[in-house]
């Protein structure tokens, strides 16, 4: 693979302005519907912004940094032997007892400390003038520590690493950890060299044979390999690694440049490879998104119809049919209201007043109750169609909801569209013909609830209010029962909102993933 080297780029700021875009877009995307693979997409999102944030970003940010090269292997590889052996100065323990690099130990040129990435955060730094200038080197912990937290540390500092010596022995060449590893770090384009340490003269011609033989297997036959025998304990002369040593100066004189920007070249790569993959998990999850919202769109839209053309009748029904009865019965307070002298008595007047007080109370009761049961019903519906997958979204979904809260708002709402039906109804009744005649009679509240108990199927109060308007009235009545129908339609559909609220995040939008292949593009474009 051709690499260009950073001093190409026609504005270098550009590229540091396009992984800062790419690290707030990424850190603004959610992944919250389980569509089986949201830890996968989580995992990517969270390596992205590691790479960026400890390596890429502060790289391009300071060109000047030295190039890291991270010592790493598996437990009693002898990393820190070889630390000691290149820097020829005892500066990192080495020992029998595992693991013994706990704490990563950062080794650089005085001059360079100025300069030092974030790696420098993570370990204990140690300026020594043993270190070439342009080079930073890592005693790493062990990748397949027995302590967690070590292999973590390991595993960071290979992502942030520019160049990686992989110490590793005959006994241990072989174990699947470092290999891993050693993809990864190929793959990002990271600079790799292999150190196979505690080399036996009888067995050195058949195990170099076996390991060229196994990188040529994973495609890694151009890693360069240095063989250190076994003849030195502990201390190894500066002269076994020589030709180690000797790969490092020339490095450090002449190509940590091009180290650094063929890690930085790897790494965006890679990174225009995740900001994809992270763009089809938006894709899938948007998808998902929009299906479980069609779905409880449909449910909504058949509650909507579920109790028939004539659901409102039955809210006139009970007491609020009852209390028209009773009203208009022989001496009731609503009997006489065609008799203008009758009507104009003070004790008629009050009566018929606490009259229309108690029918609108039940009035409302009833209404708010056929609202309430209407967005219950819309619930119902939802809760078992999403139900019905036996996992995934529909029932994350569900879980997402309070039931309590759920009621609570349910209610509320309910009565508030009751009120408001009153008021609409009240407005529907000034605007009749004669209204004026009825208001004077029962008051203009007293028409409203009047023609609202009419609108629900209430037969004596639709005489009442022929007699108070001299008409059917019909036109009106229908009006009233089209808001009623709102009311309800209003209810269902908040029911559905307040089920899908949960999908109402940004990154769930069918074109949100736009913004990653933005970024994407926005990288191919400079490198």
């Amino acid at each position: 693979m051709d690499y260009r080297p950073i001093k190409t780029w026609s504005y270098p700021g550009a590229l540091l302005d396009a992984l800062n875009d790419t690290r707030r877009v990424v850190v603004d995307v959610q992944m919250p519907l389980p569509t089986g693979r949201e830890r996968e997409a989580n995992a990517l999102m969270e390596q992205m912004v590691d790479q960026l944030d400890h390596h890429l970003i502060p790289r391009v940010r300071d060109e000047a940094s030295p190039a890291i090269v991270v010592i790493g292997g598996p437990t009693g590889a002898g990393k820190s032997t070889v630390v000691n052996a290149l820097l020829g100065e005892t500066l990192t323990a080495s020992g029998v007892l595992r693991p013994t690099t706990k704490v990563p130990h950062l080794f650089h040129h005085p001059l360079d400390g100025a300069v030092l990435d974030e790696v420098s955060r993570r370990a204990s730094v140690h300026p020594t003038e043993a270190v070439p200038r342009g080079l930073a080197i890592v005693d790493s912990p062990d990748l397949d520590s027995v302590r967690g937290e070590n292999r973590e540390v390991a595993e960071d500092l290979l992502e942030a690493s520019d160049l990686w010596l992989f110490v590793t022995t005959p006994a241990r060449y072989g174990d699947a950890v470092p290999w891993n590893a050693l993809r990864k770090a190929t793959d990002r384009g990271a600079s790799v060299a292999i150190v196979l340490n505690r080399v036996t003269p009888d067995i050195a011609a058949q195990i170099r044979r076996e390991l060229v033989s196994r990188l040529a297997e994973e495609r890694l036959q151009s890693l360069p390999l240095f063989v250190i025998p076994e003849d030195a304990e502990a201390d190894i002369p500066r002269d076994v690694v020589g030709s180690l040593g000797r790969w490092l100066d020339t490095v450090a004189a002449a190509s940590a440049d091009t180290i650094v920007e063929r890690t930085l070249h790897g790494g965006i790569e890679s990174l225009k490879e995740w900001l994809e993959r992270l763009a089809e998990h938006m894709d899938d999850q948007a998808a998902a998104a929009k299906e479980v919202r069609a779905e409880v769109r449909r449910c909504a839209a058949r509650a909507e119809v579920g109790d028939g053309d004539d659901w409102h009748l039955a809210i006139g029904k009970g007491p609020v049919e009852s209390r028209w009865r009773q009203a208009t019965a022989e001496r009731g307070p609503l009997f006489r209201v065609s008799n203008s002298v009758w009507v104009k008595r003070r004790s008629a007047r009050e009566a018929r007043d606490a009259t229309f007080v108690e029918i609108r109370a039940d009035l409302l009761a009833a209404v708010e109750a056929a609202l309430a049961h209407a967005a219950t019903s819309a619930n119902d519906r939802m809760m078992d169609s999403l139900n019905s997958a036996g996992g995934g979204v529909g029932p994350w979904l569900i879980e997402q909801r309070d039931p309590r809260d759920a009621r609570v708002a349910r209610e509320r709402r309910a009565a508030d569209a009751a009120r408001q039906w009153l008021d609409t109804c009240a407005g529907i009744a000034a605007d009749l013909p004669h209204a004026s005649g009825g208001i004077a009679v029962v008051g203009g509240e007293g028409l409203a609830i009047t023609l609202a108990s009419a609108a629900v199927g209430v037969d004596v109060a639709d005489a009442v209010l022929a007699v108070l308007v001299k008409d059917t009235s019909t036109q009106a009545i229908a009006s009233a029962r089209e808001a009623l129908a709102t009311a309800r339609r209003f209810v269902i559909n908040k029911e559905a909102l307040d089920m899908m609220r949960p999908t109402d995040v940004v990154s769930l939008s069918a074109d949100a993933s736009s913004k990653v292949r933005l970024r994407r593009a926005e990288l191919r474009a400079l490198l």
